[in-house]
């Protein structure tokens, strides 16, 4: 019986990145690869770490978050910027990072990283990336991204909206949504043009009624 409880609780595990559903969306990425003289690589110390929700042999030291595109003025952005520099207790460290914006208890990843290097406690190997979002309902979403190791997949480190306001209650939208303002205005020149028509028909009238007159 003692078994069968620690199976189901094995199995009751949080879903790893790979079963989160994707909804990925647009991306660019950038980092720093200058090349690192290992010798001269500092020593990281998770001491002066932002708090986060797990973190092993690599941890996040600092994050950057920047809201872009609000083209309707509605206060929702559809561009999202986020730069993170993070370190490990390895002089090299292979690593990729997973992207997720959750609401309502829903989660799904909008990007999955290329694979990027952490050099000890470098402050030079940060990664960026920039998202322009498609598909997705004006709400407040919170973030959350995991370090996973290149080579295992191995959960490294993991931080997100509970840990840090940087990455709580974001207004976001997609860009079809920040963009209806244009539609409204290419309405009201349709407007327009019917109130043109309407203007021709009465000179039309007009031009009858003197002929008839004459």
């Amino acid at each position: 019986m003692r078994y069968l409880m620690s199976l189901c609780f094995a199995v009751s595990l949080p879903l790893c990145a790979a079963e989160i559903p994707e909804q990925l969306q647009p991306t660019t990425e950038r980092f720093n690869n200058v090349q690192v003289d290992i010798s001269k690589v500092p020593t990281a110390s998770y001491s002066q770490a932002m708090v986060q929700s797990y973190s092993s042999t690599a941890w996040f030291q600092s994050i950057d978050l920047t809201l872009r595109r609000d083209d309707d003025g509605d206060g929702y952005y559809s561009q999202i910027r986020v730069r993170f520099d993070a370190d490990s207790s390895y002089s090299r460290h292979p690593v990729y990072a997973v992207y997720s914006l959750i609401n309502n208890g829903y989660e799904r990843i909008i990007h999955t990283s290329s694979i990027f290097e952490l050099n000890g406690g470098s402050r030079t190997d940060w990664f960026e990336i920039t998202a322009d979002l498609k598909n997705l309902s004006r709400t407040m979403y919170w973030m959350r991204i995991q370090l996973r190791d290149a080579q295992s997949g191995q959960l490294l480190a993991e931080i997100s909206g509970n840990d840090t306001a940087v990455l709580d209650r974001m207004p976001l939208e997609d860009q079809w949504s920040d963009s209806r303002g244009d539609v409204v205005i290419v309405e009201e020149s349709a407007g327009s043009a019917g109130f043109s028509s309407i203007l021709l028909l009465g000179l039309a009238y007009l031009r009858r009624a003197r002929r008839k007159g004459s």
